[in-house]
């Protein structure tokens, strides 16, 4: 590696015992020190470790990975697999100050006098968390009632790792990513989480219970695995 050591974050954890260096796919490098640990020290720890981490870093290139963050390139086209939505962007520069979106059966109209990549995520971040609201919920009132299984309140989350959670109180969280996922799977989720609200663990009962609403469940949860891929990048950059 020509250039060490490689750009890289520092972190203090007060519940570190040791110097922890981490390789994280699409965000670089996170050196985790102990308290009262000197950060001037952290170049000496990433060169003792050099060779672990040259190692490393060329098995991700070779599962196609990096440890550069992708670049943010925002959608012309914005498709809801779930509810078999699409919408087109338009993008249209006027006089007036601030970014505007207005929707128009299946178009999108961003609109201002001019705006950045950041202030448009955000808007259309906001715009897929409406559309998961108008569909997921309905469809998980919609399941609850045909499986007799109730739930207390449902919301609308930007999870990063998960699809869904359900509490101790019944309360389900559902990630606005499943709008990116085919029906089957996230139909899957909802079932998945109202399950949840009996057994509040994955236990053999938990499974059986799941089974028993759908039964080809050991081929959804493989595919649901493999999921993330179907989430177009620039929403995981909100």
């Amino acid at each position: 590696m020509a250039d060490f050591p490689p750009p890289h974050t520092i972190r203090v954890s007060p519940r570190a015992k040791n110097v922890i260096i981490k390789l994280i796919p699409d965000k670089g490098i996170e050196v985790v020190l102990p308290k009262g640990v000197n950060r001037r020290d952290v170049p000496y720890f990433l060169e003792k470790r050099r060779e672990w981490i040259e190692h490393n870093i060329r098995k991700l290139e070779g599962k196609g990975l990096s440890l550069n963050p992708p670049e943010l390139v925002l959608p012309d086209e914005i498709c809801f697999a779930a509810s078999g939505k699409v919408f087109t962007v338009r993008r249209v520069k006027n006089r007036k100050a601030g970014l505007r979106m207005r929707r128009n059966v299946d178009k999108l109209l961003l609109s201002g006098e001019g705006w950045s990549p950041e202030e448009e995520l955000e808007v259309l971040t906001r715009f897929v968390r409406s559309e998961a609201r108008e569909f997921l919920v309905p469809e998980l009132k919609k399941i609850s009632a045909e499986l007799n299984l109730p739930f207390s309140k449902v919301f609308i989350r930007a999870q990063r790792k998960r699809w869904g959670s359900c509490s101790a109180k019944g309360n389900i969280n559902l990630n606005m990513k499943l709008m990116f996922l085919p029906y089957r799977l996230a139909r899957y989720v909802l079932i998945h989480e109202l399950c949840h609200t009996v057994h509040l663990n994955h236990s053999a009962k938990y499974w059986r219970l799941v089974k028993m609403v759908e039964p080809n469940v050991e081929q959804l949860e493989k595919e649901l695995s493999e999921a993330g891929r179907l989430v177009p990048t620039w929403i995981n950059f909100q």
